[in-house]
């Protein structure tokens, strides 16, 4: 598919309205930093024309989203480092950022207006068209995304000003939109950015109907979490017995600074310490090193988006899990424990070779008493099921959900803590790495339960399709529903959690238990695979093609 010509008609900087009348910088919380070198929760929406073409003024969703970021200024923020002291307290450690806005000095969200000559049907089928699988790769996502736009830290490094949020709107010839939105990690987890967009949303709708805006419940504070941290973290040294029980986490705990070793270049700066901290790290052992030979980071691979059905999925727990059987885990983990399988197969991995099936694990429901909900941030952290490729080959993929759930639950009110601490006591922030993309892993990001589907800018209906930018190497799910968001009545459609145990199972792959007090904002409820759930991934054309032959169990 050729590329639809574009124009860019507008780029600027959008700021909270009303403004703060005060500045404010803060630190960062013990486990946002970490996240510096990681890809930015980001996603477009593609909407179809709506009956009223005012819903969809470029103009209107730039003051709403003024309005919105009152609730959220700091999206509208200036990241930078904080000054590195030796034997300074834990916020004084190589690699710590901190956020500073309500001034004359923030970035902004920089925001881009842009026009499609081309028509939305011409790029994005309908559901139906899509199918089973839609092999995407020709659709030019790049250009509506705003990814040419630098954000800060998009080297893990640069902060300069930059921009910490992303917007870019991009109009089309029929009269349809794509909506796009980009956030630096360390200010939020998928959980953070896609409140955020479906708050702009709901500012969006009450704004064209008049109304005042809803009130928005968003917390910026990461003291909330840090505070729970075990031990004494501004301690000189960590404490040695709440190091050895942190061994024990699924966490993976991949040193950069052992890993140079035919690391691709994109990459290399990482490998390197900082000059800063060369004397801690000359005596620092080194770790688990990446192993670059498991992985072409420089491979371009096709993508797709594979739908499953809801009888597909219930198919797959039931087989798994059978009425009155004592296993105990969820249609989400019996569903990835299927395509854990699948993909191990279809790469061929050797039986005896080890397996690994990276998330990410939210804390907020997780600790006791629960985080809110609504913070902001990343109270979060990669966590990892285990598993050898003989349970692949030998079609026990129950193994495997058992083991997905046996890493959920190892994490909790008690282990979590531990992590805190250590991560506090990291030499250097970004030093170690929760995840890695070889072919003996498998990244998923489940964003489930956020409603992506659901976020309505007033056009009563939803988007066309919802692309969430992901690197190849990830795996993202995602409820698949299109079409009307509101019923025969005039109600709003909820998107609901329902009647499964995936109120604990994972949102940006995060285990999620505060799912439906949080999502119960209409009148009918309906379980997360009702709809059925799209997977969008990039995988090697010769595994797609084995992929999908594999059957359902």
């Amino acid at each position: 598919m050729a590329s639809p010509p574009i124009t860019v008609l507008s780029h600027t900087f959008t700021h909270p309205y009303p403004p703060l009348n005060h500045g404010k910088s803060v630190t960062l919380g013990i486990p946002d930093n970490a996240t510096a070198g990681y890809s930015p929760p980001q996603a477009i929406w593609f909407y179809d024309a709506p009956k009223d073409p005012k819903i969809f003024s470029t103009k209107a969703l730039t003051e709403s989203l003024q309005r919105v970021l009152s609730s959220y200024p700091v999206y509208a923020g200036r990241l930078s480092h904080i000054p590195y002291r030796f034997n300074g307290d834990w916020s004084e450690r190589f690699g710590r950022l901190r956020v500073t806005y309500g001034t004359d000095a923030d970035p902004g969200v920089e925001t881009v207006i842009a026009h499609c000559d081309a028509t939305l049907a011409s790029l994005i089928p309908t559901a139906e068209q899509r199918g089973r699988a839609w092999n995407a790769s020709d659709v030019p996502f790049a250009l509506f995304s705003g990814q040419d736009i630098k954000i800060a830290l998009h080297d893990g490094l640069e902060t300069g000003g930059l921009p910490a949020a992303i917007v870019k709107l991009t109009t089309f010839a029929c009269g349809g939109i794509a909506i796009a939105a980009r956030l630096q990690h360390v200010l939020g987890d998928a959980q953070a950015f896609l409140q955020f967009v479906r708050d702009w949303a709901g500012v969006h709708r009450a704004m064209a109907k008049g109304l005042p805006p809803p009130v928005l419940k968003s917390i910026f504070d990461p003291r909330i979490l840090d505070e729970r941290a075990a031990g004494d973290i501004n301690a000189a040294e960590p404490d040695p017995d709440i190091m050895q029980a942190a061994k024990d986490l699924p966490v993976h705990k991949y040193d950069w600074w052992a890993s140079a070793a035919d690391c691709p270049e994109p990459f290399q700066h990482r490998t390197k310490p900082a000059s800063a901290i060369h004397d801690a790290a000359e005596t620092s052992p080194r770790g688990v090193s990446l192993d670059w030979k498991d992985w072409d980071a420089t491979q371009t691979t096709p993508h797709y988006v594979l739908h499953y059905t809801a009888e597909e999925i219930s198919k797959t727990y039931h087989a798994l899990a059978p009425l009155g059987s004592e296993y105990s885990f969820s249609r989400l983990d019996a569903l990835l424990a299927h395509l854990w399988a699948s993909i191990v197969r279809a790469r061929q991995i050797p039986a005896s070779d080890p397996i690994f099936l990276n998330f990410a694990f939210n804390f907020r429901p997780r600790m006791s008493p629960p985080l809110p909900s609504t913070l902001l941030g990343v109270p979060a952290c990669m966590i990892h099921a285990a598993s050898t490729a003989s349970r692949a080959h030998d079609h026990e993929p129950r193994s495997l959900a058992l083991a997905i759930r046996t890493a959920i639950r190892s994490m909790n009110a008690e282990t979590i803590p531990l992590f805190l601490h250590e991560v506090a006591h990291h030499v250097d922030a970004q030093r170690y790495w929760q995840l890695f993309g070889g072919k003996h892993h498998l990244m998923v990001t489940s964003w489930l339960q956020h409603g992506m589907c659901e976020v309505d800018f007033g056009a009563g209906r939803r988007p066309r399709f919802v692309e969430a930018l992901m690197p190849g190497w990830i795996m993202q799910l995602m409820e698949a529903r299109y079409g009307d968001c509101v019923d025969e009545d005039g109600e709003l459609i909820d998107d609901g959690v329902g009647d499964d145990e995936d109120v604990e199972a994972m949102v940006n792959g995060e285990v999620d238990g505060g799912g439906k007090a949080a999502r119960s904002r209409g009148k009918k409820e309906r379980a997360w695979y009702s709809s059925g759930v799209d997977i969008s991934f990039n995988l090697e054309a010769d595994v797609v093609e084995k992929l999908l032959r594999d059957p359902l169990y």
